[in-house]
C-alpha cells in the first residue's frame, strides 16, 4: 500500500509540473504580451511586433538538487527580473536566501560577462545553486544578443568532496567498532559519536533526513546535488540494515542521537519503553504522508519536519525552534526521546525490515511445498517394510 501511494504520489506529481511551470512563467509578462519560444530553455516577449525582452531558463544545484531559475532580459542584455521557477531545498534556507536580498542583488547587472553576487552565509550551497541557474538562464540569450557563449559544462560528480569520502570512512568505522571484541569500545565508540557531532553536525549540518529519503526514491540525484555527504550516509545505513538488521547510523553517527544521548549523560536519565502502537505507527504515517507530499510537488526538502536545521544551524520555522526546544529539555529527562517518537529513520529501518520479513515469509510456503514432495518418495524397500509392519 504505500508503495502504490508513493508511485501514484510521483505519477499525478508529473502530470500538473510542466503545466505549473509554464503559469509561472506567464506570469512574469505584462498583459498585452506575447510569449513565444525560440529553443528549448529561451523565449522572446513580444508586444506587437516588436521584441521588448528575453526570457531564459536555467537550471543549478541546491543542497536538494537542481533547481530552475527564470532570467528577464532587457534587448542590451540587462537583468530585469529573476524568478525561481522550481528549488528542491529547504524551505527555511530558501526564505533565509530571499529574505536577504539575492535575487535583488543580480537585477541591474548585465549578461555580457559572469553574473555574480556575495553568497548568504548559513545557506551558501543555496545561493550558489541560485546564481548557478542565473549565469545559465542568462546564456541562451547572451549567444542570441552578443554571439558568444561564457559557460563551462560541468558533471553533477563535481560536488562530491573531501566530506563525502569521509562519511564512508566513518561508517566504515562504524561497522568496525560495532564488530570489535575490544576493551576499549566503548571508548572508541564515543569518540567516533563526538567526531560525527562535530563534523557531520555543527560543521556541515549533513543529516540524513526524510528530505534525504525522499531525493533518494525521487531520483533528483542523479543531476547533482550540492552536498552528497546525507546521502552517502543514507545508502550505506540502507545496505547494511538489509544485510544484518541493524542501523549503525543511529547507533553512532547521528548527530541529533548523540545530542540527545550527551544530555542524557548528564542527568542520567531513565530509558523508558513506548509500548503503545501509536508511538510506532505515527511517526510511519508521518513519514509517508512527508514523503508522498514530495514526491508530488518535486520538492522533498519542502515537507522535512525534522529539527535539525535549527539545531545545527539555527536555520527555520518558529514550530521547528519550539520542537527542538521540546527535544532537548525532554533528553535531560527520557533516554533519547526524538529516536523513540518522531525520527523518520526509526519508521525507514522498521519498513525494510519488514520487507526483508515479508519476502521470506512468500518463498517459504514453496519450500515447504518441495520439502513435502521429496518426503512423500520412500525408496520400496522403506515401502516393503513398512507394508510388512502393517501387516504384522
Amino acid at each position: 500500500m504505500s508503495l502504490f501511494i508513493l508511485i501514484a504520489a510521483w505519477w499525478f506529481g508529473g502530470i500538473q509540473i510542466s503545466d505549473r511551470q509554464f503559469t509561472m512563467l506567464e506570469s512574469l509578462i505584462e498583459e498585452n504580451q506575447q510569449l513565444v519560444k525560440i529553443e528549448e530553455n529561451l523565449f522572446q516577449i513580444i508586444e506587437g511586433e516588436e521584441i521588448k525582452s528575453w526570457l531564459g531558463i536555467g537550471t543549478g544545484i541546491g543542497y536538494g538538487g537542481e533547481l530552475n531559475i527564470a532570467l528577464k532580459l532587457d534587448n542590451k542584455g540587462t537583468v530585469q527580473q529573476a524568478s525561481i521557477l522550481s528549488i528542491k531545498d529547504t524551505s527555511s534556507y530558501v526564505n533565509k536566501v530571499i529574505e536577504n536580498g539575492l535575487v535583488n542583488k543580480i537585477l541591474g547587472e548585465t549578461s555580457r560577462k559572469q553574473i555574480q553576487a556575495d553568497g548568504i552565509s548559513g545557506a551558501t550551497l543555496s545561493s550558489n545553486g541560485i546564481l548557478q541557474g542565473v549565469n545559465e538562464a542568462a546564456e541562451p540569450v547572451r549567444q542570441q544578443l552578443f554571439n558568444y557563449q561564457l559557460k563551462e559544462q560541468t558533471s553533477p560528480l563535481d560536488t562530491v568532496g573531501f566530506l563525502d569520502l569521509l562519511a564512508v570512512v566513518m561508517f566504515f568505522l562504524a561497522v568496525f567498532i560495532s564488530r570489535s571484541g575490544s576493551i576499549h569500545k566503548v571508548k572508541i565508540q564515543w569518540t567516533l559519536m563526538i567526531a560525527s557531532l562535530g563534523i557531520f553536525g555543527f560543521y556541515s549540518a549533513s543529516l540524513i533526513s526524510s528530505s534525504t529519503m525522499g531525493i533518494l526514491i525521487s531520483g533528483s540525484w542523479r543531476s547533482g546535488l550540492g552536498n552528497y555527504t546525507a546521502f552517502v550516509l543514507l545508502v550505506l545505513s540502507l545496505g547494511y540494515i538489509l544485510l544484518f538488521n541493524k542501523n549503525l547510523y543511529c547507533q553512532m553517527l547521528c548527530p541529533m542521537g548523540i545530542t540527545q544521548q550527551c544530555l542524557s549523560k548528564l542527568t542520567n536519565s531513565k530509558t523508558i519503553s513506548l509500548k503503545h502502537k501509536a508511538f510506532q505507527w505515527f511517526p510511519r504515517f508521518l513519514l509517508l504522508a512527508t514523503l508522498a507530499c514530495g514526491l508530488y510537488f518535486r520538492n522533498p526538502s519542502a515537507f522535512s519536519y525534522e529539527p535539525f536545521g535549527i539545531m545545527f544551524g539555527m536555520v527555520g520555522s518558529l514550530y521547528l525552534f519550539i520542537l527542538t526546544l521540546l527535544v532537548l529539555i525532554t533528553s535531560l529527562l527520557v533516554h533519547r526521546p526524538w529516536c523513540k517518537t518522531l525520527c523518520p529513520i526509526t519508521a525507514m529501518t522498521d519498513y525494510i525490515v519488514f520487507l526483508k520479513d515479508w519476502y521470506k515469509q512468500a518463498t517459504k510456503p514453496n519450500k515447504k511445498k518441495k520439502r513435502m514432495a521429496t518426503g512423500n518418495k520412500q525408496p520400496a524397500a522403506a515401502q516393503s517394510i513398512s507394508v510388512k509392519i502393517e501387516e504384522a
